[in-house]
């Protein structure tokens, strides 16, 4: 896939991937079936910077907050370089989750200009916290969620 459109030094969301249109990229079977309602709520709590540094990556640590509903959330997903996207996540019965976009941004090889990339959100509910990590190209986050 060329990306020669994008112009350079700028970050663009591409698309929004589920595993139907990203087989290539290594996706697994769907786990447990949808959770229906059961983790339904708004979620707040602590996003904390584990990898990374810099303005990509700040604040190093915030507040956060989702709501899930019908058993999904979408997670804002914030990258200094790119507009805020959301990533589409899916809760399993089991309380399980996971969810992930792909965008361009800027390479930190000589050789190209631009790259495209994942950024992932995989994590659990149990009771009442939400405990997820959210992983992009330069950064990677925990959050330790409570519901409300």
């Amino acid at each position: 896939m060329s990306i020669r459109f994008l112009a350079a030094g700028s970050v663009r969301l591409l698309a929004a991937l589920g595993c139907a249109g990203a087989l290539a990229a290594g996706c697994t079977a769907p786990g447990p079936g949808p959770a229906g309602t059961q983790f339904d709520g708004s979620y707040q709590g602590e996003s904390r910077l584990v990898r990374g540094f810099g303005f990509v990556c700040e604040p190093p640590s915030s507040q956060d907050a989702v709501t899930v509903k019908d058993g999904r959330f979408d997670y804002t997903f914030v990258d200094s370089l790119a507009r805020p996207a959301p990533i589409p996540v899916r809760i399993g019965a089991d309380g399980t989750f996971s969810g992930q976009i792909q965008y361009g941004t800027d390479s930190t090889s000589r050789w190209a200009q631009m790259i495209v990339v994942w950024a992932m959100v995989r994590g659990r509910i149990n009771g009442t916290a939400l405990e997820a990590t959210v992983t992009d190209y330069r950064c990677t986050r925990d959050l330790t969620l409570q519901r409300h």
